[in-house]
């Protein structure tokens, strides 16, 4: 396993919650700073932490305000567009030691759509990392991710992409990596992970338990290149679908490190998926990354084929190729470029009637530059595409979004 985020008010009620991020936006500008100090951070989500007037914690709380314009609300063919506001804050927090790092990542958003109405948004998500040494042989890795929001999520197979609807999402890994000897070692892992949506015209279908028990083998060819077996078994279980299943994973595959800034991971291999009251089926599999990271720009790309959980209603089985790609660079000393790409194909499979769903893309994509006025305020522009197509009883959409706006770090 390659180990890696709603409420309508009226009247004026609805005029003072809007603004309450931004209030306290406001008020956190009066703060004063006496001294910065730069903390090494402990995983890829954090890069620095750390504020002058609480130096002893390594922590950084950053608030922004945005408005746009959002040319599909509604995710729907009779699309409804509208002006809206939306305010952050994000917490981060680093501990870095010699045998143990914790990292942690909050984010609370409230979003208000102003010619729209039903269509306001809070969503937050925390994501914690914890590593621990017991020896120069045995070390202990945990990662938890945990997000609320309405918006769809392109980047993984949590739920269906043409709906707003509040949902839960969890995934937490837990994993023992033991050192046999200087060149084999072994990583036993667990990964759970939970979806639930509020609304049971989604839930009947989609809300579920997923576990994963993995064991890898890893030999260390030379300095760059180690060799990977894997076995995986996934148990999946839905609260009221009858769609549960077990999946057996046989994999091998390769880490080789190209250059000091190039790294390449990937999996290959079969998968033997039981399906209740289906019968069982084979599918190849197939998952690979590349990381590419310089001073002033940085690369990721992941991709993979294999059996995924459906979204479409009606549909049993869903054979899925899922492709991600972000991209960062600094154009200069204060202004960066972002981007990002995710898009997968769909085959449906099983159910009975003509509605069922067949193939279908969907692909998401973000354009955006950063311009850093000084330590403390960035400015930032951003271009949002999605599109997704119609099969079967399921009607596609596209929909824009622009928008830009401000953030203040301390």
């Amino acid at each position: 396993m390659i180990l890696p985020c709603r409420i309508h008010q009226v009247g004026n009620r609805k005029r003072v919650e809007s603004l309450s991020l931004a209030v306290v936006f406001a008020a956190l500008l009066t703060l004063q700073s006496a001294k910065t100090q730069a903390q090494e951070m402990a995983g890829p989500a954090l890069e620095e932490a750390g504020i002058g007037w609480l130096p002893a914690v390594p922590i950084q709380i950053t608030a922004g305000v945005d408005t746009g314009y959002d040319d599909n609300v509604t995710l729907s063919q009779s699309a409804k567009s509208s002006w809206f506001a939306r305010e952050n804050v994000v917490l981060t927090y680093s501990r870095p030691g010699d045998r143990t790092v914790f990292s942690l990542l909050g984010v609370g958003r409230f979003t208000q759509n102003f010619d729209v109405t039903g269509q306001n948004e809070k969503s937050g998500n925390v994501t914690m990392t914890l590593s621990h040494n017991f020896s120069t042989r045995l070390s202990f890795y945990a990662s938890i991710y945990a997000a609320y929001q309405n918006e769809p999520n392109f980047q993984s197979n949590v739920g269906p992409e043409n709906v707003r609807a509040n949902f839960f999402d969890t995934r937490d890994i837990f994993s023992l990596t033991y050192f046999w000897s200087s060149r084999l070692s072994s990583i036993t892992s667990f990964t759970f992970e939970r979806i639930k949506y509020d609304q049971s015209s989604i839930g009947d279908f989609q809300n579920r338990i997923d576990n994963t028990l993995s064991e890898q083998l890893v030999f260390n060819l030379t300095g760059r290149t180690r060799l990977v077996g894997e076995y995986r078994y996934e148990k999946i279980t839905y609260d009221t679908a009858p769609l549960n299943s077990t999946t057996h994973f046989l994999l091998g595959g390769i880490n080789h490190n190209l250059t000091e800034h190039l790294i390449v991971h990937v999996r290959a291999g079969e998968s033997f998926r039981s399906l209740q009251d289906t019968g069982d089926s084979a599918l190849p599999y197939f998952e690979g990354s590349v990381d590419y990271t310089r001073s002033n720009h940085s690369l990721n790309w992941v991709t993979s084929y294999g059996f995924e959980s459906p979204t479409a209603a009606g549909a049993t089985t869903t054979k899925t190729l899922r492709t991600g790609l972000n991209l960062t660079y600094g154009l200069t000393s204060r202004l960066s470029s972002v981007a990002g790409f995710y898009y997968h194909h769909d085959e449906n499979q099983g159910g009975t009637g003509t509605g069922i769903p067949g193939t279908q893309d969907a692909w998401d994509l973000n354009l955006g530059l950063r311009y850093t006025l000084n330590k403390h305020f960035t400015l930032h522009l951003d271009y949002n595409h999605t599109t997704q197509e119609s099969t079967g009883g399921i009607s596609g959409y596209s929909r824009n979004r622009y928008y830009a706006g401000v953030t203040y770090t301390y």
